[in-house]
């Protein structure tokens, strides 16, 4: 099975991405709008995992239970033009960066690889995108719904492919401590 462990964004959040990526879709000539209820902040991709090494997983995200809950708020729209996508931004902090550091130990010690390049928080917008403007131009039309928010959960998510595109299950969750 296929996973990868996320914080889940609060409805509020995840109703102001979806606004502004309406406003991307006016200005769009293609590309594959993420719907909502996929929206999340990825901590690690783990890939294709045996069902029998999951309780590993969650053994790892247990680790990080008593871990403050970092407060996100998105910073900006931009395009990683290696993955073809547009995704909101957030800045990173030291509760963030503490906890993708920690599961990544977890998960290290627990046999997994885990990508050590620089970790960039995002939530992924559009896919394949497309627009007849400058994406400069086209973000001085989008709004930034910014207002900080706390990210309590974990979540280790499986992507269930669909013939309707991909979903996310969750599979097992764990809540940060409120500050």
């Amino acid at each position: 099975m296929r996973v990868f462990i996320a914080l889940s964004l609060p409805d509020k959040t995840k109703d102001n991405l979806e606004r502004s990526a309406s406003q991307f879709r006016t200005l769009a000539t293609g590309g594959a709008f993420v719907p909502k209820e996929n929206y999340h902040v990825t901590l690690h991709f783990l890939g294709n995992v045996e069902k029998t090494n999951l309780i590993y997983i969650q053994s790892a995200m247990d680790s990080v239970i008593n871990m403050p809950a970092p407060k996100l708020s998105v910073n900006q729209f931009a395009v990683m033009r290696a993955s073809n996508v547009v995704c909101a931004k957030f800045n990173k902090n030291a509760d963030l960066t503490a906890l993708h550091g920690k599961l990544a130990d977890g998960l290290d010690k627990m046999g997994f690889t885990v990508e050590r390049r620089a970790y960039r928080p995002h939530v992924t917008l559009i896919r394949k995108y497309s627009f007849s403007l400058p994406f400069s131009e086209v973000t001085k039309c989008v709004d930034v719904y910014n207002k900080p928010f706390d990210a309590p959960e974990v979540v280790l998510y499986q992507s269930v492919f669909t013939d309707s595109g991909v979903k996310y299950a969750p599979l097992y969750s764990v809540t940060l401590s409120a500050r």
